[in-house]
């Protein structure tokens, strides 16, 4: 949640949490789980440990605002594609691919990383990953109310997440002039 003064700039508080999920994130894409330390993250965010502790209470707390603001950024990417989408037929689909792979099937930034280290750090505690498969299940059902066939839909969004997540996991890459052209073809069929 960003706080605003009066004046509509960021508060200090909001400055301090939104450098401390920065500082994080950068440590979890450079080192890993491991390297999610909260002194070497308040040190990186030039904030005291107890200033750290205020925004977030424990490790998990960090962890679960990088997750969040992760969706979050994922959700807005997807809201401004579509909103500038003209054709409304198939926008959300739309919207989902391009926030999610490049033309040339690459991650479009660096979600995959991220949360390759967010779900090492959660591990496989069902609670915590609720969050996360609620929100994906909300864009799913955004997607089935999209104006195409839903399973057009739906095959455009998992064709998407396979890619997105190929390059997650370091599996061998299509060449890349097929890898483009998969991703023409996902296009496509996001056009009724």
């Amino acid at each position: 949640m960003q706080l605003y003064r009066l004046d509509g700039r960021q508060s200090g508080v909001s400055l301090a949490r939104d450098r401390i999920l920065d500082a994080a994130e950068a440590r979890l894409l450079e080192h890993g789980p491991r390297g999610l330390v909260l002194e070497a993250v308040a040190e990186d965010a030039a904030v005291s440990k107890g200033g750290l502790l205020y925004h977030f209470p424990s490790k998990d707390a960090l962890v679960d605002g990088l997750c969040q603001r992760m969706l979050d950024g994922f959700d807005r990417a997807q809201r401004d594609l579509a909103a500038a989408d003209p054709e409304p037929a198939g926008r959300w689909t739309r919207a989902y691919l391009r926030s999610t792979v490049d033309e040339a099937g690459e991650p479009v930034d660096t979600s995959a990383r991220l949360l390759a280290g967010i779900l090492a750090a959660i591990g496989g505690d069902p609670a915590r990953l609720a969050a996360l498969r609620e929100r994906f299940a909300r864009w799913q059902r955004r997607l089935e109310d999209d104006g195409l066939d839903p399973a057009t839909a739906s095959l455009v969004r998992l064709a998407a997440d396979g890619l997105w997540l190929s390059q997650l996991l370091g599996l061998p890459q299509l060449p890349a002039e097929l890898d483009r052209r998969v991703v023409a073809a996902l296009r496509d069929l996001t056009r009724p």
